[in-house]
């Protein structure tokens, strides 16, 4: 990369909530970034294990100089829930850019280095993102294709076109300009409880270019397991993405951002799909009846999904008699509803050369 004269400000804000186990590993991290001028505001949401203890651990080596850069710490007397313990981290920072990191993540060295050289050579960029590998609780990483097959800045509108059809990023995959994520607050209609994360991407694409780096720049943690959250157990979330997508439209139209409104009918019909992931991860917890609700959910959203034969199977599965649990292992192994592919970047971009960029 070529390097910054003036190397601005980066906050990296780290809410968290009983992630003790994880923390070392997020922090360790940060601390081996290639950027160096960097603070670290930690908001702990009044954990009940050893978090805080190793917050505190982590705050002194700074202060003694052992950490390059300052760590702030702060703790909630209680638990105010993790948007609110988010907001009063970033209400804290000083940086001309923000970058919020779970904390049972991880960044990769350059990171914020690349993120940064990014946003200084184009002004218009409001966010930056970067591919993922997806780490497990035991520290295994299983890299995954990434959302797309090269690095490059594209208008915001082309973006937020992708954005009603995907969300793409978490919190860790992208670096923010302070300024710009103060113009999105004009568009916060919404409390989401589900879907934040990329109602906050789409807003940041009406207020300035998307630039993308399709390198795994970060470690992102998927608790590997069959739990089922009360989210999806009462179909909040797909109605919730069902609600975004017409906040979407709405603020599409008021900002005459034309291309995420011709986007809108695709958008509602791929949730019947979604519906079946839904019905999926249900049977897999033999949560039966609220499969049966995604299935009859599905054809709502998209009529067409009943000629799917994918919807077919699920139904067998989801009344079998009996052999339900060779059933469902046939259908596991036969269909994949998880994306596998690299899509190419809206129309318009300008990619970035990596290897033409150094020193």
């Amino acid at each position: 990369m070529k390097s910054l004269p003036n190397e601005p400000l980066v906050s990296i804000l780290i809410p968290n909530y009983n992630y003790g186990h994880f923390l070392r590993h997020c922090l360790d991290s940060v601390i081996s970034q290639t950027y160096k001028n960097i603070e670290v505001i930690i908001q702990d949401n009044a954990s009940t294990d050893n978090s805080y203890e190793i917050i505190l651990e982590y705050q002194l080596k700074a202060m003694h100089g052992e950490i390059e850069f300052p760590i702030y710490a702060d703790r909630n007397r209680r638990n105010l829930g993790s948007d609110r313990n988010a907001t009063i981290c970033a209400s804290k920072a000083e940086g001309k850019y923000l970058l919020f990191l779970s904390s049972d993540d991880a960044l990769k060295p350059e990171y914020v280095e690349r993120c940064v050289a990014i946003m200084e050579e184009n002004s218009r960029v409001s966010m930056v993102m970067v591919h993922r590998d997806e780490i497990d609780d035991d520290g295994n990483v299983h890299p995954t294709p990434p959302f797309y097959n090269k690095s490059f800045v594209c208008d915001g509108e082309s973006q937020a076109a992708v954005f009603m059809m995907a969300g793409i990023a978490v919190p860790t995959q992208v670096l923010l300009r302070a300024g710009s994520r103060l113009e999105t607050f004009k568009y916060r209609f919404y409390q989401l409880q589900v879907a934040g994360d990329w109602y906050s991407n789409y807003l940041m694409a009406c207020v300035g270019d998307i630039a993308y780096i399709k390198d795994a720049l970060c470690e992102y943690r998927v608790h590997f397991g069959n739990e089922t959250n009360e989210s999806e157990k009462n179909l909040l979330g797909v109605f919730e993405h069902f609600l975004l997508i017409n906040a979407f439209n709405s603020i599409a139209k008021s900002i005459g951002y034309q291309k995420p409104q011709d986007k809108y009918d695709s958008a509602v019909q791929k949730l019947g799909g979604m519906c079946l992931r839904y019905t999926l991860k249900m049977l897999q917890n033999k949560e039966i009846e609220c499969a049966k609700k995604y299935l009859y959910l599905a054809v709502v959203f998209d009529e067409e999904i009943k000629n799917d034969k994918r919807y077919a199977e699920l139904w067998d599965i989801v009344t079998a008699d009996h052999d339900f649990d060779e059933k469902l292992s046939k259908f596991e192994k036969e269909n994949v509803l998880i994306r596998t592919i690299s899509y190419d970047p809206p129309e318009g971009y300008v990619e970035i050369d990596f290897e033409n960029d150094q020193d």
